[in-house]
């Protein structure tokens, strides 16, 4: 079991390495660690891709993008499957201990449980609002209440911002995927 080694503004650093020294600052926390990992498997761990398949079979089980849910992971959690944040949001898609309940994550640091529940909640926020992904995506991050209330995105800085974050990670995949396709073609 890895020893707890740093202890920084709310955040739980477990090893510290160069890359979570340099996170320390940001908006999460490791919840646990391993240290008898074989070799290379550390590098494995920081691959996103490990969740592709994970991440592809929600999404088309509930029919919801997976360009869109890998950027809610990206803005979430960064892919870190162990996140927790300052107000207990856990897990790759940050879901809050009763969203996690409600949509059958008894464990939300699984990352399968995770992703499956975040994908099933994004799909029915994607439904009350008829498709509209901004208002789904203000909806993941304020609350469907704070959308009502406001008849739209909420004028908060944080919702306002995730949603432009979000937008912006779903159009450099796509960006990114062009130019792999244009890549490949070329040669």
């Amino acid at each position: 079991m890895a020893l707890l080694s740093l202890v920084s503004g709310g955040r739980i650093l477990l090893r510290p390495t160069a890359e979570t020294v340099a996170t320390a600052t940001r908006d999460f926390r490791i919840a646990t660690g391993a240290d008898d990992q074989p070799p290379g498997a550390d590098q494995d761990q920081k691959d996103p891709r490990r969740f592709d398949g994970m991440i592809e079979e929600a999404s088309a089980f509930y029919g919801v993008s997976s360009a869109l849910v890998k950027a809610v992971i990206q803005a979430e959690s960064r892919f870190n499957p162990l996140a927790v944040s300052p107000v207990g949001a856990q897990g790759l898609m940050q879901l809050m201990p009763v969203i996690a309940r409600e949509y059958g994550a008894v464990n939300a640091l699984d990352a399968r449980q995770n992703i499956f529940a975040g994908v099933k909640y994004l799909g029915d926020l994607l439904d009350r609002y008829n498709g509209n992904v901004s208002l789904a995506l203000a909806g993941y991050n304020a609350g469907p209440t704070a959308v009502k209330r406001f008849r739209g995105v909420p004028p908060y800085r944080e919702t306002r911002g995730y949603v432009r974050k979000i937008q912006n990670l779903i159009a450099d995949g796509a960006r990114n995927a062009g130019r792999t396709i244009a890549e490949t073609t070329a040669d």
